[in-house]
């Protein structure tokens, strides 16, 4: 009697803990599978396949993405090139060279890459030529007019015009912006905020050159009284003359470290805020040298010429 007493309690516990053991079962989370997204190449080898990646770039989504490789220098001399206009994905110059540029368009934010977006990488590309766009001619750059991603190993040789927002590498260089190991050879000429490297940085500029003269003629140093509006009224020291100039960047609130000008920047007597590696600076400036002639009229220095607390 005692013994089947035992089984039965055995049984009815055992058949207790079934529906446990299916709950617990039941409750394990089931693993989750994360989407795989296919990276697609793209080799450029002639003049005609840059011109048609640059045209199908006009599409924000065509280049998510995309890994583009360069496999020969490119020569865009007599092409009517109004510059990528957006891009995400990689782009490897593989050391090749891409001259010949002439941009002379009317408008602003103009470069080889238009606009680059904060999943784009431009890297290891020489671009040789003028970028000297009409109109507004704000937001100009040789590699970049607008950058929000990352541009390493890139170097412009050549002439850069415009008006606010000038740089040798990017007109404008974002918050996620980072600009690394790049130089800047030729002439650069602007009205406000310009820069060897950038016109305006809130991002990381590290380990960069600027061989480039900036603003070293009387001619480029003023500004037509009729290109006077309120904007350059509120938005700089003197609308009638140059501002911000700097042999790295024309005005930083990000990171300028490990980089160095060799360009003479500015003319005698004319500009405010001139400096061998920002014009204005609000951020944060370490291990930086410079060894060109820095000229201006008001708040003219080696590094800085002018520094908010």
């Amino acid at each position: 009697m005692r013994k089947r007493l035992i089984c039965s309690l055995l049984c009815l516990l055992m058949v207790c803990s079934l529906p446990l053991t299916v709950l617990a079962e039941e409750a394990e989370p089931a693993e989750e599978t994360q989407p795989v997204i296919e990276t697609v190449t793209l080799e450029i080898e002639t003049k005609e396949e840059f011109l048609t990646f640059a045209e199908d770039c006009r599409l924000d989504s065509y280049s998510l993405n995309l890994a583009v490789t360069l496999k020969d220098n490119i020569d865009l001399t007599g092409v009517d090139f109004q510059g990528v206009p957006v891009f995400s994905g990689s782009f490897d110059g593989n050391g090749y060279s891409i001259t010949g540029v002439n941009i002379a368009c009317n408008g602003s934010v103009f470069g080889l890459f238009r606009y680059l977006t904060q999943t784009a990488q431009v890297k290891n590309l020489t671009v040789a030529g003028t970028v000297q766009p009409q109109g507004s001619r704000d937001t100009i750059g040789g590699i970049a007019g607008s950058n929000a991603g990352k541009i390493e190993n890139c170097s412009f040789d050549g002439v850069i015009t415009g008006g606010d927002l000038v740089g040798g590498i990017a007109g404008y260089n974002g918050v996620t912006g980072m600009i690394t190991d790049c130089q800047a050879s030729g002439s650069i000429y602007g009205d406000h905020f310009v820069g060897g490297i950038a016109g305006e940085s809130n991002g990381v500029i590290r380990k960069c050159t600027n061989a480039a003269q900036i603003n070293t003629t009387p001619q480029q140093n003023s500004v037509d009284v009729s290109e006077i509006t309120i904007e350059t009224l509120t938005g700089a020291e003197a609308a009638d003359t140059v501002t911000d100039i700097g042999g790295i960047a024309g005005i930083s609130s990000g990171v300028i470290r490990d980089c160095e000008n060799r360009g003479h920047i500015g003319y005698q007597h004319i500009g405010y805020n001139i400096g061998g590696i920002a014009g204005c600076q609000t951020g944060y400036i370490t291990n930086c040298d410079n060894y060109g002639a820095i000229s201006g009229r008001k708040e003219v220095g080696g590094i800085v010429g002018h520094m908010e607390p």
